[in-house]
């Protein structure tokens, strides 16, 4: 067996290491390993700097390596303003994720073990209960340090501190919970502590420990394993102590995360710290330490064992293996899913002062003059406009303008095949049309539902004819929409130009589906004048810096960013109580989403229920109402909210027979998924009519009404986007715009967007749920689904979202080189990958017989076909097939597009993709394209 492995070559024996080895023989190889010596103790973080930052004191949980971060630097109390903050937030969701499985509430005592300065006893006495800490410190020094924080915060009446050994004469036994952090850092101490902890804790008491062990013991040459327990060691301890671990969480990502630390050397330079210095040698023993957290030879395991002494040794051992086996992702815990958008102010990347831009761009003028000062603006540049005027008829005036009707998608045909007959290439398509929408005070249902649809409706048709037209011409143009006021930022200003809000999410599914549009959304500042918009506008249009919405408000410059939402709050989780002399109203409460937050706000306390739904109540729905009236809920079912009287009907009926009003779930819906090309402005229409007309009559109704809350939820695709969901993510988006018009207005507004719903034991929940993974998408399981919602009905953003989301695996099946600049905060470059699996092909290609490149081109167009496909290598298409027989639909037909965009940028019509080609004529083309 010696002689064969020697006889591998290196890639071979490589390939067959774990990952955990791996890992590990890259530290040591890049150096940042130390050499063996005996096993002795992890340094503490604070051992790198002593004298540091007092609010640093462990590791902290970061979900992506930030490149503005540094832990050298925020553990020296040198880190910014926002290190602080971010520090802050992860340190807090770590001590609440570690805690979540224990009620505090029920507690009498709690016993600190391990060390402490006292702080992790101040802050865990601060949360709801009545408990007694008895806080176990390691030294007289450290126990008085503790008592002077806990005499600096009042809390002597909580808090005890004691010093010696856990078994010391005095220390109390019996306790609900034992808990301590990053305390098994010397390896002779390990086991007569959990001995301790077995005689300290109550049967049916918790022990709470979070610390980094080993997932397998190392013996790589010139790697010293910093002493840090293993997993399997974990399992004997606690066995032989009685202790049944009953949750485990794994957060080795996240502190890899925080330790990554790539320009250690220079920073230990910066400080003066030599080779030797105690310091220096504990930053780098933090260096490796995050190498194995990150390469997975290592976790970071947040730990709830209960004392259940009364198990067999055999069974509780089995058992604690079993859970230590699974352990969670912290990922994938709840508090992790929460996620909103957020304005940042950013600079504009400019030309140079001295270029002149002598592009032709096509302008959707509006009449309220931004479209006019636009072209002044332009023509000092050197630029060319064509104006297109909403009208009446098609027409061409002898200035070169033209009008269109903006309901007849033939007529935009007409005006793209007549712009090309004259030669006319436009490089921008500016569309204003949104701009001459009413203001939202006193509009009707009708009035604002025919706005929206209207400019909605135009654009769509719009963005029809220029892929029409894109499909005989290589070179696409970029396509603008400008809204007035249907954005704000930071809680300021009003949203005067509502009825545009739905524009950003029809933009956001032209931006997904046809990239080659390179489709940007701008909002204008209502309160500027046309000429000083104009010039803003022009500024915009000339950026180069790839940002895609754009907010210019006040003289500055704002970009959207999705950004985690790190405001859970633990110690209030579960406690949310409804009013039981109060009534709600859920529309869509007779089935999906909607009946299942109605049955959990009956769990929480409400008994006066309005549910509205479209359609009759199903067998399901009506045995779920049937259980909540068993509850002591008052259920009512009636018709929809989307016409004035049946709106009426209802209101009526709640003033006359039930308490007052005071809170609105909408999560009415309808679904009418389809491809932009295949769109229409009436398709459009039947989802409006439930989600925009039903939360705009909603709105007028209950404007004077004093509400507790206005909720309105959709799906996580109004965030993320996806293909076939223009109609959804335009009417979503409305729902965004409304949640803050409601608040600029001091009212409760409130959008949520969430992933789909698993629902364990249904096999096509399952089924759904594999799919959407592979894209990089989790479904929130029902289980954990309302201690979310509980979250979203606190104080929250007006828009949020809830989504499991693996950002790695998301980003990397979206097209373009990089993140689209709303994920930019969670992915990297993907451009080397990419031009690498590129240049080969090519090289392929062009470099080899014309017999060699098409078969390569063949093969690697069959292996995407099957991606998308979901097939197996077994079932690969062959060359004769056509795309239409082996069920690719027209959503597919995106998605391969996309990914065609993707890995080689290669712009392929879709309506080639579409036209029943074999697979043999499409990879044909794909050749041709790339020679």
């Amino acid at each position: 067996m010696e002689q064969q492995g020697q006889g591998r070559s290196l890639a071979e024996r490589l390939a067959a290491l774990s990952p955990e080895r791996r890992a590990l023989l890259e530290l040591a190889l890049k150096g940042q390993a130390p050499a063996p010596r005996a096993a002795r103790a992890r340094p503490p973080l604070s051992a790198v700097f002593p004298e540091g930052t007092e609010d640093f004191r462990s590791l902290a949980p970061l979900p992506e390596v930030s490149a503005s971060f540094s832990w050298v630097q925020a553990a020296q109390g040198a880190g910014t303003e926002e290190q602080a903050r971010l520090l802050a937030d992860a340190h807090r969701d770590l001590r609440g994720a570690l805690f979540r499985a224990v009620d505090l509430t029920t507690c009498e005592r709690v016993l600190g073990f391990g060390g402490d300065d006292g702080r992790e006893w101040v802050s865990l006495a601060r949360r709801p209960g009545t408990f007694r800490v008895i806080g176990h410190a390691s030294s007289p020094q450290e126990a008085e340090a503790a008592r002077a924080r806990v005499r600096a915060h009042s809390l002597e009446g909580r808090i005890q501190v004691v010093s010696g050994g856990l078994d010391a004469d005095g220390l109390e036994t019996g306790f609900d919970v034992a808990f301590g952090w990053e305390v098994l850092r010397h390896p002779d101490e390990r086991a007569p502590l959990f001995a301790a902890l077995g005689r300290k804790v109550r049967e049916g008491g918790r022990l709470v420990l979070g610390d980094v062990f080993l997932k397998t013991a190392l013996s790589l040459p010139h790697v010293e394993p910093l002493a840090l327990p293993l997993l399997d060691e974990l399992v004997g301890w606690l066995t032989s102590n009685g202790f049944l671990a009953t949750d485990c969480v794994d957060a080795a990502s996240e502190m890899g995360n925080f330790l990554h630390e790539p320009a250690l050397d220079a920073r230990l330079s910066q400080l003066g710290w030599g080779a030797e210095d105690v310091r220096a040698e504990a930053a780098r023993s933090h260096e490796v330490l995050g190498g194995l957290l990150r390469g997975g030879a290592a976790a970071y395991v947040l730990l709830t064992a209960e004392k259940r002494g009364e198990l067999a040794p055999e069974r509780l051992e089995a058992m604690n293996r079993e859970q230590l086996m699974r352990t969670r992702r912290y990922a994938d815990l709840p508090h992790a899913w929460l996620y909103a958008p957020r304005w940042r102010r950013v600079a504009s990347a400019l030309p140079a002062e001295s270029e002149r831009d002598t592009a032709h761009c096509l302008v959707f003028s509006d009449r309220g003059g931004l479209g006019a000062a636009l072209a002044r603006s332009m023509s000092g540049t050197g630029a060319r406009c064509t104006f297109v005027h909403r009208g009446e008829v098609f027409r061409r005036h002898d200035d070169g303008s033209y009008e269109v009707p903006i309901r007849n998608p033939e007529d935009f045909l007409r005006l793209t095949e007549a712009l090309a007959s004259e030669g006319t290439v436009p490089s921008r398509v500016v569309y204003l049309w949104s701009l001459d929408g009413p203001k939202p005070e006193g509009l009707t249902v009708s009035q604002l539902q025919d706005e929206t649809l209207d400019v909605c409706g135009g654009l769509l048709y719009l963005t029809q004819a220029l892929l029409k037209a894109g499909a005989s011409h290589p070179a696409s143009p970029s396509l603008w929409l400008v809204t007035r006021g249907a954005q704000r930022a930071d809680d300021a200003g009003g949203v005067p130009g509502l009825a545009g809000a739905s524009l950003w999410g029809l933009g956001k599914a032209i931006a997904y589906e046809h990239p080659e549009l390179d489709c940007r959304r701008v909002d204008v500042d209502p309160g500027r004048d046309v000429e000083e918009s104009a010039r803003a506008l022009w500024t915009e249009l000339r950026s180069r810096d790839g940002e895609d919405q754009v907010l210019l408000h006040e003289g500055a410059r704002r970009v959207l960013r999705l950004a985690r939402h790190r405001q859970w709050d633990w110690e209030g989780a579960g406690r949310l109580q409804f009013r039981a002399d109060a009534t709600y109203l859920v529309t869509g409460g007779l089935g999906g989403l909607g009946l299942q937050v109605a049955r959990w706000m009956v769990r929480r306390g409400a008994r006066n229920l309005v549910l509205l739904g479209r359609k009759r109540a199903s067998d399901v729905s009506t045995e779920e109402v049937r259980e909540m009236r068993a509850q002591g809920a008052a259920i009512i079912s009636l018709a929809g909210v989307s016409v004035d009287s049946d709106l009426d009907f209802v209101m009526a009926g709640i003033s006359k027979r039930m308490p007052p009003l005071r809170g609105i779930v909408h999560a009415m819906t309808e679904v009418d998924d389809g491809i932009l090309l295949h769109q229409t402005r009436e398709r459009l229409g039947r989802v409006f009519t439930a989600k925009v007309a039903g939360a705009w009559n909603l709105h007028r109704w209950l404007e004077g009404t004093p509400l507790d809350f206005f909720h309105m939820v959709s799906s996580s695709t109004s965030l993320m986007g996806g293909s076939g969901q223009a109609s959804h993510l335009s009417a979503t988006s409305f729902l965004d715009g409304l949640a803050e018009y409601r608040r600029s207005l001091g009212l409760p507004g409130q959008s949520s967007s969430w992933g789909a719903w698993a629902q364990p034991g249904d096999e096509a929940s399952e089924a759904l749920d594999a799919r959407m993974r592979k894209r990089g998408v989790g479904m929130v399981p029902a289980a954990e689904a309302f201690s979310v919602l509980e979250q979203v009905f606190g104080p929250v953003p007006a828009s949020v979202g809830v989504m499991p989301i693996h950002w790695p695996t998301f980003l990397g099946g979206l097209p373009g080189d990089g993140p689209p600049p709303l994920f930019a905060d969670f992915g990297g470059d993907a451009r080397p990958a990419r031009a690498e699996l590129r240049r080969e092909l090519l090289r392929r290609v062009r470099g080899g017989s014309v017999e060699e490149g098409r078969g390569a081109v063949l093969e690697w167009f069959r292996e995407q076909v099957a991606k998308v496909l979901e097939l197996n290598a077994s079932q690969w298409p062959e060359p004769e097939q056509t795309l239409h027989e082996l069920g690719l639909d027209s959503l597919m037909g995106v998605e391969l597009k996309k990914l065609l965009h993707a890995q080689l940028r290669v712009e392929f019509p879709l309506q080639e993709l579409l036209g029943g080609k074999s697979i043999g004529e499409l990879s044909g083309s794909l050749y041709e394209a790339l020679r």
